[in-house]
């Protein structure tokens, strides 16, 4: 395996740095997210990479190395969906990966769709929900319709928005059995994509590290201890999807997708996202995981190697454009904070729900005037409050004094509150809300503090810490650069649409605070 990654860096040695300027628009635009990726990470593994990798578009492209998201909670496909976009959750309507239903009061996937049916999958998805147009769209329309569009990836949300509205194949790794997924939204399913599945499904994969592991020593440690870790493809999928194997099963999708279609034969821009993995393995606290987490990042950077050789080989370096970006956050269950004797504590989704409806019962009358909670938003009962003859503004500050008592809690948001002239603080809040997703009200936890959704399931937590990431550009006409100051992820959307000669997505914009 090792001789394997070798080969591909010293092939991509071969091939020039920097790819040609051109004049004309790429054949092909590889659209490429991780999961987790950061940029403290990013450059702090360095002495890990080959030359053909991550070293590529770190120092050939043009790089944004303190990318951020102008808005509260991030997740998967909310930071999918800005980069998409290039707009914000309160225009997108991606506000979390799952939301709470008013109608039904069930937790729903953001890309739910009863009106299609899943194959390979029971899940049925679609980018309904998606308020927006994508970069890829745009693509499409410019195109009249012409261009291949097909996203990757492990997981249904990521899948969906990143490939927008027009895509002609949308894949993902479902959680059941480890089947590649589709949903008849996209029409029929590819043949290529059920060879792969008789392939890959039920294949045996084993992580172990990629290169001697006291080379691993990134945080200090003085005699790491190495890992390994078996799949057999059909269960634990969930974990699965958090090592360093799910990226190079990506690969192999996306080489499968261009061994089998037309992409970039012809003068038409074509696109083709993909989705990577750079979190911690099972969601561990960094101090438990420390030579996975740098293996990942190692293996992830001959992944990219070996798509990019597989790139210049088909079409030439200088007929592609590649951009590289991050979801911004990060994901560790457990609490270590309480280990160093830092500032922490948790809360319980469950319990706040009881406590803020005996709370309201003694002030107004006794009922459940919270009828539902999913993570940091609470759901009243409108219904409720309207048949006791009371105004909701006020049932709404009594809540908000109530939840600001809670140790824990920094701040409480509602609607009232987002009215008008905002202060950056209160904009933030603002740009994650979204009427159909989004609660009457929600919490902004202290730092250091986690909140979990039920307490028979301790390892769910919902609060993640935002980080800086990279938004790099690589390929057809781009020149090296590197600008370090802050830059909101918009400015993706906005790049890429420049490049490729499309309009803009229609609510895509650079100012931070809009």
């Amino acid at each position: 395996m090792r001789f394997k990654y070798c080969l591909i860096a010293l092939l991509c040695c071969t091939t020039s740095l920097f790819a040609q300027r051109s004049n004309k628009a790429p054949k092909l635009y590889v659209s490429i997210v991780v999961d987790q990726l950061r940029t403290d990470f990013l450059y702090e593994f360095e002495n890990l990479y080959c030359e053909g990798g991550f070293k590529r578009l770190m120092y050939g492209g043009k790089v944004y190395e303190n990318a951020y998201y102008a808005f509260d909670n991030i997740d998967r496909a909310t930071a999918v969906a800005t980069l998409s976009t290039g707009t914000n959750p309160y225009v997108s309507g991606i506000v979390a990966e799952r939301w709470l239903d008013r109608k039904s009061l069930r937790v729903v996937n953001c890309v739910e769709d009863k009106n299609c049916k899943g194959v390979y999958s029971n899940e049925a998805l679609s980018p309904a929900s998606l308020k927006s147009i994508t970069i890829t769209d745009e693509i499409k329309r410019s195109t009249r319709g012409n261009a291949i569009v097909c996203s990757i990836a492990p997981d249904g949300d990521a899948a969906v928005l990143a490939g927008g509205h027009a895509a002609d194949i949308v894949l993902w790794k479902n959680n059941m059995a480890g089947y590649w997924s589709s949903s008849s939204y996209y029409g029929l399913y590819p043949s290529w994509a059920a060879d792969m599945n008789k392939e890959i499904h039920g294949k045996s994969r084993k992580w172990t590290p990629l290169l001697r592991t006291g080379e691993y020593n990134n945080f200090g440690e003085k005699a790491p201890s190495s890992f390994s870790y078996s799949f057999d493809g059909k269960k634990n999928v969930i974990t699965y999807k958090t090592t360093a194997c799910i990226n190079d099963e990506i690969n192999e999708m996306a080489f499968a997708f261009l061994d089998n279609s037309n992409v970039g034969k012809d003068d038409v821009v074509d696109c083709l996202a993909l989705t990577y993995y750079a979190g911690n393995y099972d969601g561990a606290p960094m101090s438990h995981r420390p030579i996975e987490v740098q293996d990942i990042y190692a293996r992830l950077d001959r992944n990219l190697a070996q798509l990019f050789c597989e790139l210049d080989k088909r079409y030439g370096l200088s007929n592609v454009v590649i951009s590289l970006s991050s979801t911004g956050y990060v994901m560790e269950n457990g609490d270590e904070n309480s280990s160093y004797r830092f500032p922490s504590g948790t809360l319980y989704s469950e319990r706040i729900q009881t406590l803020l409806n005996i709370y309201l019962g003694a002030k107004f009358g006794k009922g459940d005037y919270i009828e539902g909670v999913h993570g940091t938003q609470l759901f009243l009962d409108n219904k409720l409050i309207e048949r006791m003859n009371l105004d909701k503004m006020t049932v709404v500050s009594q809540a908000v004094e109530f939840l600001k008592s809670l140790d824990g809690v920094e701040d409480v948001f509602t609607i009232y509150r987002l009215g008008g002239m905002l202060s950056p603080e209160l904009q933030f809040a603002k740009n994650g809300y979204n009427p159909v997703g989004s609660g009457d009200l929600w919490l902004r936890l202290m730092p250091g503090w986690r909140l979990i959704e039920d307490e028979l399931l301790v390892s769910r937590q919902v609060y993640r810490s935002p980080v800086m990431f990279p938004v790099m550009i690589y390929g057809a006409g781009v020149e090296h650069s590197v600008e370090e100051k802050l830059t909101p992820a918009n400015i993706l959307a906005t790049e890429m649409a420049r490049i490729l000669r499309v309009r803009r997505p229609n609510d895509n914009c650079l100012r931070v605070f809009e």
